[in-house]
């Protein structure tokens, strides 16, 4: 029934005034064109017919042949087939979308994976609810079998639309009512006889011993469905096994559509007898388990040779008999393959002709990847087919015995393992977010098809925020914001050798520079732009302390200004510059200006101030004097010192421009913040000027604040006196009260940093935010900085090497992830799954107790003991109103349906626990829309054991 159009969200409109009727195989294609101009509005659980419809164009419009096009859900549920369709000789490509259960939009994005520059097509598709759905019974009813036993037959139901299309998606609810209970009868009264083999079925043979009698200690078991609710496929079919209960006597399975939908109610019939009978028996299997997908050799007795004669039902499933004798069969056990189920007990029984055998129930272990890893091991999985289905194993067996005797529960403590679950996206673009769907499965419920419960996005508690912020944090939306003017204006870098060489100055002299931002937090290379004037305080070998001749009084005196340049020449600038190299010297007077002036306290906002910077637009050409241009058809910056200079706040005790900052605070902050912008000065000094592409070749931002994040760290390890790699502990940085308060001074930023990402989960950004003067920002930097320090800590050898490496970018100027894979020579999920491992490892277990978790192969810090001591007295050691802790969903063994988006580079952790007598437990990983995940996404999973 025709209700609507296809509606075009974004992209091309028009068909390209090209040759519509040209081929070209080979060119590349530039454009995307909605070819489905009119589908029909369609029912949950319905396909889209025609087909979702784009065709490949390239510049002159013709259609291109052999572009892979990828459709993708990016909102709602359903089904997409194929992911990837190639264009045809007419350059058109096709994905037939199938609604899901429950009625709504879904939003399909089409677009060329190989062909970043051609802008996607969006396309909505309205699904509306079937009102009434026709239900009927495909095989199942009136099955007997002895009580206990699961039935060989499911209970199998086809759903229909009123039209008599297969309803597919429409969720059924199976229930089910035991046989009553008998009454105790007067003396004298009979017992009335229960069913026994022969009423309706020919079982006729020797009985076997009675069920065992109900008592106090062994309740009547109810009886149990594999399925609660089933979700009907593609065709309208859905099902159910059923494991009759101990109880002799009828059972009444009931079947109805729920979600909305009106059926009627099926009503199918099971018989549970006393005792199994007939001429078919069935002793025993093989090894007495079962592997789902493998052979297994059946004993027993009443088989025939033939093996066509013989059928085999494991699991309410035919199993093939490969090879048959009267007491032999050799079957092959179905694999299961369709849907994620865990380890299990299954039903099998042998039917010849119309004899049925009596059921055994076995365990049976999944065909797919089964999770067995030592403390401190992990294993990743990416791919279509490896986080399609993971199994978890059946926790240890209880053990029993009686109080104080060896096997006692008090005597023997069973090995509990502890896991955390990492579900990735490796996508590397602000676009390629993922929305996953999880599904938990234990054998008391493998429905799986319930309604999905949204994973909290772990926003900070606006308390932590409120700290977070206090202080400095907003420089890094200043440098984002420089740069990206700066690209956009295509302003040109001052030639290497293009400037003029400047005598170094002495204290006592007046010097003025520009300062160029404004309230917006981004500089501007708008002429005239205003000017600082101040005095030089102190000159060191490689620094220039200048202060505004506009400071407030209670700065630092003159003794400490030479104390500082001395920390700065003697400490911070070795430690930087041996790491990351040294500055370019672009005003050739072998010194970098610290310039603490006022301008920098006025950009603060009350307590989230502005510590510092420094600006890239100095690499700018003014086009004063005699300096040469880099790109000659560049544009110039008035406002550019063509100098390093790192821009700070200047000392106001009296907080006559915003927050108090007493000289103390200046002297404390300021070699921390000149270790951090040297290396963004560095960084930048090596790419701009003799790159192609100027200003655009600098590095990412997350990854240029990750570098200047642990330059502070390498600094405040050389004002200690410690080395890399020694797995430092809390205590090893806090000896003394100088040394506490030069880990808080230079290192305390990182980790504070990195427990706010911690805490954060699973929203925090890693590799880009919209937060950058927030709390996003510092996320994004503790996460960057943790990923440098594993990653240097794996290289081994000189990590300063490693680190010269990445600034660099090599010789095509490599920018962050690339870069990193360069440096590493690693693919970048491998980096971020090892980097979640570490994670898990050296923080996991932060909110377990005091347990230490096990060690990493190389640290340089021991994480869970530095955040430990944070958390002992967060007001004053962390400085946040909370406990430092690695945020985590728990999952228990029930069956649960999750739903989560996940931002590129991110990750969300879970954690699982498999207590004693734990059932088997398996996990699936789809997009939302219902489609194996890494068809059209790039998901990974990694597991890692920490107990």
């Amino acid at each position: 029934m025709r209700r609507g159009a296809l509606t075009v969200l974004a992209g091309a409109l028009a068909i390209g005034c090209g040759d519509g009727g040209s081929t070209e195989v080979g060119s590349p294609p530039t454009a995307l064109v909605p070819i489905s101009s009119a589908v029909d509005t369609i029912v949950t659980g319905e396909a889209t017919d025609p087909p979702i419809a784009v065709r490949v164009e390239d510049a002159l419009g013709n259609a291109v042949e052999g572009a892979p096009v990828r459709f993708v859900i990016v909102r709602g549920e359903g089904e997409l087939s194929p992911g990837v369709a190639v264009a045809g000789r007419d350059g058109v490509a096709e994905s037939v979308y199938r609604a899901g259960p429950t009625p709504g939009e879904a939003e399909i994005q089409a677009d060329i994976p190989s062909a970043a520059d051609v802008p996607p097509l969006r396309f909505l598709v309205l699904a509306e609810a079937a009102d009434t759905v026709l239900l009927s019974i495909v095989e199942g009813d009136g099955q007997q079998a002895e009580a206990g036993s699961q039935l060989p037959l499911p209970f199998s139901i086809r759903a229909e639309t009123t039209s008599g299309a297969p309803a597919g998606g429409v969720r059924l609810a199976f229930d089910w009512t035991p046989p009553e209970e008998v009454p105790d009868l007067p003396e004298g009264e009979e017992t009335p006889d229960l069913p026994e083999a022969g009423d309706t079925m020919a079982v006729a043979g020797p009985p076997e011993p009675p069920a065992p009698e109900e008592s106090e200690e062994s309740p009547a078991l109810p009886g149990a469905l594999t399925h609660d609710i089933v979700m009907t496929d593609a065709d309208g079919r859905g099902g159910a096994v059923f494991t009759l209960g101990s109880r002799a006597g009828d059972y009444r399975i009931r079947v109805f559509a729920m979600g909305g939908v009106y059926s009627d109610t099926l009503s199918f019939s099971a018989t549970a007898l006393a005792s199994p009978g007939g001429a078919v028996r069935l002793d025993s299997i093989g090894s007495g388990r079962l592997a789902a997908g493998t052979r297994a050799l059946l004993y027993g007795s009443g088989f025939r040779p033939v093996p066509d004669d013989n059928q085999v039902r494991i699991e309410g499933t035919a199993a093939t008999v490969v090879s048959a004798t009267e007491t032999e069969l050799t079957v092959e056990v179905p694999a299961f393959a369709r849907t994620c189920l865990p380890e299990r007990e299954v039903g099998v029984r042998v039917l010849v002709g119309s004899d049925a055998s009596n059921g055994l129930l076995l365990p049976i272990q999944p065909a797919n990847l089964r999770v067995g890893l030592e403390v401190g091991e992990s294993v990743t999985l990416r791919g279509a087919v490896e986080v399609e289905c993971v199994q978890f194993a059946p926790g240890a067996p209880m053990e029993a015995g009686e109080a104080g005797e060896p096997g006692a529960p008090e005597a023997i403590e069973p090995e509990t393992p502890e896991y955390r679950i990492v579900i990735g996206n490796t996508g590397r673009n602000a676009s390629s977010g993922l929305p996953l769907r999880i599904t938990v499965r234990t054998p008391a419920d493998m429905s799986g098809d319930g309604p999905a419960t949204a994973v909290d996005r772990g926003t900070i508690d606006p308390r932590i925020a409120e700290a977070a912020l206090a202080g400095t944090s907003r420089d890094i939306g200043i440098r984002a914001r420089t740069l990206a003017q700066l690209v956009q204006a295509r302003i040109s870098p001052l030639r290497p050798d293009g400037s003029t060489a400047v005598s170094a100055p002495v204290p006592g002299d007046t010097v003025e520079y520009f300062f160029s931002v404004g309230p917006e937090l981004a500089a501007t290379c708008v002429d005239p732009a205003s000017t600082v004037r101040g005095t030089v305080r102190a000159v060191g070998a490689g620094v220039v302390l200048v202060e505004d001749l506009a400071a407030p009084a209670g700065g630092p005196t003159e003794e400490e200004w030479l104390a500082l340049a001395r920390e700065l020449d003697g400490t911070v600038l070795p430690a930087v510059t041996s790491y990351f190299g040294p500055p370019e010297d672009i005003d050739r007077n072998g010194r970098v200006v610290i310039l603490f002036t006022p301008a920098v306290n006025r950009l603060g906002d009350g307590e989230a101030g502005v510590g510092g910077f420094s600006l890239p637009q100095d690499l700018a050409a003014s086009g004063r004097g005699e300096g040469e241009l880099s790109d000659p058809d560049g544009g110039i910056c008035p406002a550019s010192n063509e100098a390093e200079i790192v821009y700070s706040v200047s000392a106001d005790p009296d907080a006559t421009l915003g927050r108090a900052i007493s000289a103390e605070d200046v002297l404390r902050e300021t070699p921390a913040l000149v270790a951090h912008e040297i290396q963004h000065i560095v960084s930048a000094g090596r790419r701009v000027p003799t790159s192609s592409a100027g200003f655009g070749a600098v590095e990412e931002i997350w990854l240029d604040e990750a570098l200047s994040s642990l330059a502070e760290e390498v600094a405040g390890l050389a004002a200690l006196g410690l080395p890399v790699g020694d797995r430092l502990t809390f205590d090893r940085v806090s000896e003394t009260p100088e040394e506490l308060d030069t880990f808080n001074a230079y290192m305390l930023g990182n980790f504070r940093n990195l427990g706010l990402y911690m805490l954060g989960l699973p929203g925090a950004p890693t590799v880009s935010t919209d937060d950058l003067d927030g709390v996003g920002g510092l996320q994004m930097r503790g996460f960057g900085w943790f990923l440098l320090r594993r990653l240097a800590d794996q290289a081994g050898g000189d990590e300063r090497a490693f680190f010269r490496s990445v600034v660099g970018g090599g010789q095509n100027y490599g920018r962050g992830i690339a870069n990193l894979e360069r440096v590493t020579g690693r693919e970048w999920a491998n980096i971020l799954a090892d980097v979640s491992v570490a994670l898990a490892l050296g923080a996991g277990t932060l909110d377990g107790g005091t347990e230490a978790g096990p060690r990493l192969d190389a640290a340089t810090w021991d994480a869970a003991d530095v955040f430990r001591s944070l958390n002992q007295d967060t007001d004053t050691r962390s400085g946040l109103p909370t406990a430092i802790a690695l945020r985590t969903e728990p999952l228990g063994f029930e069956t649960r349906v999750l739903s989560l988006d996940v931002g590129p580079s991110s990750v969300q952790y879970f954690s699982l626990a498999s207590a004693p007598g734990a059932p088997g437990l398996s996990l699936s990983l789809e997009t939302a829309g219902g489609t194996p995940a890494g068809e059209t996404a790039e998901p990974l999973i990694t597991i890692v054991r920490t107990k």
